[in-house]
């Protein structure tokens, strides 16, 4: 199949899209069995070349198949389970993450090692462990990472977490464990030779580990979507191919054959050395393949090996075919190959270095987008210039630095200063850059027509650029920038509001989207706390609050209204003010701001407003009746500001952290006052939601914001008694995770969903 090796490459692809049973899975493989009769009859496949496309498409529509968790264990029992480390996921001086196969059951199990005495765990070695069995966590709120999927794809279906050093035993090593023992010793002899930036840097780019790297530069890195310069790729891997050759070939005078046998071989180890990542093995087979084909006379294509290549890491690896590295490395690089021939015509390297940064952003714009719900449309110019600086500066440097340290230490000190001095100055600039110029879209996850679409125009545009006709070319630049908007225009047509109840654990938030995209209103934004247990933890933003507001596309917040200030309630306010833009924030007369916020609101000049008993307020048309606090009950729950609103004809009541004698007070102001739909305030605690109180509202669903297994052993018991009793539909967030109501504008009533059914 010589130049065809990509028809396996989509052979494998279908398979997997059969495999997991995706829309229209069944018309997509009979137009793939259709072209390759109607290729097979021009004669422009061969028999056998149609027979293993046939048979590879068959075979990964099977292997991709999971065919679900079979669990021989109950959760939270206490089992012991002898096995091989298969993988160290992480180690550090704290924890470890490895994954152990069962040696009676070939099961395999995660197991988190957090025990004081953290021994060192080898790849191969045969461990006991013994610890209670546990399901990993999964996603509760739309938007939010599922960890649970992630090791489901990896046939990991149960974990074990060890919280003491007697649960775990282990001996031996394998000679994969061998070389990761020989790369943990030299990123030491990286932190005893080098500066620390250089150290971090090194470790980073020669052997995969960015543990060192500080978070804050990794976030500036993520968001200018450079991860990719941070990690080994085929850059990496021919720069470091590159400098080896000239040194074997011109420093220590091997033979051209001697110096290939030895590059094949250092290409099939290196890869364990660098921390393994899909790109790091995409390279070194290619390259090694390459090598490998300089002793036979018919040469045969790159894009060939390529192509095998990615046959065989997911034969190893099936679970790779989801990881963002694994898809991003193989779409770029065969989109370069299949850009040959515009390549071979630019004759200056600066224009093919925007050719391939352009390319391999729009290329992975779909990804980056259902994977982040963003995109920064200021990317182009400075992934060139990052791109060139770490081409043809950093990565050689850092190479060509480390290599020297081994036979000439004065100058290694001298490069080692280099690269510290200027790699700051870059880094300076990029910080300079991001200051003034980021200024990110936030798209929201693609659906499939509008990616089938950018991905048909794509190809469109490239076919025409390839021809020079550039007219067309410009047509189907803007066509993409077409798509894209409707797509981001889609929300303001859609007539269906929705109310979602977030998933916080023992904190508090809810988001309201009014129908055609009218408004954003958020009730508290919550937070537990920090490890200090004083300041708030940003866990619950970052792993919650904005991947949700991001799913859904929206970067303007209209409103945000805070019931009071425990930190359950407005814990996250600091973090959402520095990524959204918040017009106006609404509180009651009696709410205390904490000094931090209040710094940061004057900074930003964002409106407030207080409101008291009896007012009421509108944000984009939704209107609010505040029932209380009518008085300064001199305690922060009590008084939470309690709203009266509608949607869609069913009457909503907000109650924060109010007790008992609240509930009474404003039944007394509010005697008639009758709801369809109750936020259980404060937890669910016993403090609230009298009989009384629900007798008088006659609520038809209840809303209950809780933590799985807290301290406070929310919600009580007599409570929920209560509410089961008077025939309520209860929703809690502890059981059925984030709880959304979908309406529309022209249609009375709603539908609740909750997110785990």
């Amino acid at each position: 199949m010589r130049g065809k090796g990509y028809l396996l490459v989509i052979a494998v692809l279908i398979g997997y899209y059969i495999a997991n049973d995706f829309v229209v899975c069944f018309l997509v493989s009979l137009i793939w069995f259709c072209l390759l009769l109607i290729w097979l009859k021009q004669k422009r496949l061969s028999m056998i070349e149609f027979s293993i496309l046939i048979l590879t498409t068959f075979f990964f529509s099977h292997y991709f198949v999971q065919e679900g968790p079979v669990l021989k264990h109950d959760l939270d029992t206490e089992v012991t389970i002898v096995g091989k480390v298969t993988e160290v996921s992480k180690q550090t001086d704290e924890y470890t993450v490895f994954t152990l196969k069962d040696l009676d059951t070939n099961d395999k199990f995660q197991i988190s090692n957090f025990s004081g005495l953290n021994p060192t765990v080898n790849e191969g070695a045969t461990c006991q462990v013994t610890g209670d069995i546990q399901s990993p966590n999964q996603a509760t709120n739309p938007g939010q990472f599922n960890y649970q999927t992630y090791l489901f794809n990896q046939r990991i279906y149960q974990q074990i977490v060890i919280n003491d050093s007697d649960q775990l035993a282990c001996e031996g090593i394998s000679w994969t464990g061998r070389l990761r023992s020989i790369r943990q010793s030299q990123l030491t002899y990286l932190d005893q030779q080098f500066s620390q930036q250089t150290s971090t840097w090194m470790k980073s780019l020669i052997f995969g580990d960015q543990t060192a790297i500080d978070e804050d530069l990794l976030e500036l890195f993520r968001r200018w979507h450079l991860t990719h310069l941070l990690s080994i790729s085929g850059l990496h891997i021919n720069i470091l191919v590159v400098l080896i050759h000239f040194m074997l070939i011109h420093i220590f005078r091997l033979t051209k054959e001697t110096t290939y046998h030895l590059l094949i071989v250092f290409l099939l180890f290196y890869p364990i050395m660098a921390g393994g990542a899909p790109s790091i093995w995409r390279a070194s087979i290619v390259s090694s393949l390459n090598y490998m084909a300089w002793y036979y006379h018919p040469r045969i294509a790159t894009i060939d090996f390529l192509s095998i290549s990615f046959v065989l890491l997911l034969l190893i690896k099936p679970d790779w075919i989801t990881q963002l590295g694994f898809q991003f490395s193989y779409l770029i690089t065969f989109s370069i190959l299949f850009s040959k021939e515009i390549l071979t015509r630019m004759n200056h390297l600066f224009l093919k270095s925007i050719y391939i940064t352009a390319m391999s952003i729009l290329i992975t714009i779909p990804i980056q987008v259902n994977s982040f719900y963003m995109f920064n449309p200021h990317t182009l110019l400075l992934s060139v210039f990052a791109t060139l600086y770490f081409s043809f500066f950093l990565i050689p440097i850092i190479f060509s630095t480390y290599l020297t340290s081994f036979f000439c230490q004065p100058i290694m000190r001298l490069l080692d200063i280099v690269i510290e001095q200027v790699n700051s100055l870059f880094l300076s600039l990029l910080e300079n850059v991001d200051h003034f110029f980021y200024q990110p879209i936030i798209t929201g996850s693609l659906s499939p027509p509008i990616i089938f679409l950018f991905y048909l125009t794509l190809f469109y545009l490239f076919a025409q650029f390839e021809r020079k006709n550039f007219r067309q070319t410009i047509y189907a630049l803007l066509c993409l920038g077409g798509i894209l908007l409707i797509h981001q225009l889609m929300p303001y047509f859609d007539p269906h509001g929705k109310i979602t109840i977030l998933d916080l654990g023992q904190a508090d938030s809810l988001i309201i989207e009014l129908p055609y995209r009218h408004g954003v209103i958020l009730y508290d934004v919550g937070a537990t706390l920090g490890p200090d247990f004083e300041e708030s933890s940003d866990k619950e933003y970052q792993q919650i609050i904005r991947p949700y507001l991001y799913q859904a596309g929206i970067s303007k917040i209209d409103g945000v209204i805070l019931s009071h200030e425990d930190h359950d309630h407005l814990g996250s306010l600091l973090y959402l003010l520095n990524d959204f833009t918040v017009e106006t924030i609404i509180t009651s007369v009696y709410f205390q701001w904490p000094e931090a916020l209040d710094q940061l609101i004057k900074q930003l000049n964002i409106q407030t407003e207080r409101m008291s008993f009896g007012q009421s307020f509108e944000i984009a048309n939704q209107e609010f009746f505040v029932l209380s606090p009518n008085k300064d009950w001199q305690d922060k729950n009590d008084n939470s500001l309690v709203l009266f609103t509608v949607f869609s004809g069913e009457s909503w009541l907000l109650t924060g952290d109010i007790s008992e004698q609240v509930e009474q007070e404003f039944i007394k102001n509010f005697p008639n006052l009758t709801i369809d739909t109750l936020s259980v305030a404060h937890h669910g605690s016993g403090t609230s939601s009298s009989s009384f109180f629900l007798e008088v509202t006659s609520p038809n669903t209840a809303l209950i914001s809780v933590g799985r297994n807290n301290f406070f052993n929310h919600p009580n018991e007599q409570v929920v008694s209560r509410l089961e009793a008077r025939g309520l539909q209860l929703y809690r967030t502890d059981q059925h995770g984030a709880i959304q109501f979908i309406y529309r504008d022209d249609q009375l009533g709603g539908t609740f969903l909750p997110f785990i059914p």
